[in-house]
């Protein structure tokens, strides 16, 4: 990201556009029950989202929604540039766990724990929060999403405001939100990412390159950067 581009880029800070992050993070699940589930997770999971969580082996996937209730730092490893990585535990409450959903979950329950699918259904009735310790530490994938703010933009990437670090090279699944109500989707390429001085949380400033994106997508984001550029300082 030198100043040697192949494309003009615009401060766009005034015109507060934003976009969206796709993760799929590992996780490890601590206890579970048909109410819900504590797991730990290396990224800060905001209370009161929404997140999908899929567990289970590739032939035997269930996936169910929650929302964070609590979440709280409980520890630390070392990442691969001998950076410190916080670790965090969080409890998730299920929803839309009726019917078939909540049979399917309990029989998920039986396979991981020393429970029975009825004792499963049976205790949770009793005690809706009721968990059933994990046998042996599950893991699972955690599908969330993470805004973003837009302060500069070009035909071939743009460069962001976000409260998390990414590191260099991922490629990510992202949305851009033009004004309008249009909206581009690609992956992103990390290109940089630098931590913003003076910002108490963290803030980082993250280069991203446009790495795979649609004709049609690509035609409203150079329909939009010529009118950045018609419209002058």
């Amino acid at each position: 990201m030198n100043d040697k581009r192949r494309h003009k880029r615009f401060s766009v800070d005034i015109l507060g556009i934003n976009g969206r992050m796709m993760f799929a993070n590992e996780v490890e699940i601590l206890d579970i029950s048909l109410g819900g589930v504590s797991l730990k997770v290396d990224r800060r999971l905001n209370i009161g989202a929404e997140y999908t969580l899929k567990m289970g082996s590739n032939d035997q996937m269930i996936s169910v929604k929650g929302s964070v209730v609590w979440s709280r730092i409980s520890g630390t490893k070392k990442g691969s540039r001998d950076d410190v990585i916080p670790i965090y535990s969080a409890g998730m409450r299920f929803s839309g766990v009726t019917g078939e959903k909540a049979e399917e979950l309990a029989r998920f329950i039986e396979r991981v724990t020393n429970y029975t699918h009825e004792e499963a259904h049976r205790l949770s009735g009793l005690r809706f929060n009721m968990r059933f310790p994990m046998s042996a530490p599950g893991r699972a994938v955690l599908g969330l999403s993470e805004h973003y703010a837009v302060k500069k933009l070009s035909l071939g990437g743009m460069l962001i405001e976000s409260a998390e670090p990414l590191a260099i090279e991922d490629r990510i699944p992202m949305d851009l939100f033009l004004p309008g109500e249009r909206r581009i989707q690609f992956v992103g390429r990390i290109a940089s990412c630098f931590a913003v001085a003076g910002n108490d949380p963290a803030k980082y400033d993250i280069g991203i390159e446009f790495f795979e994106i649609s004709v049609d997508d690509k035609s409203v984001l150079k329909e939009f950067i010529f009118l950045l550029d018609k419209s002058g300082p």
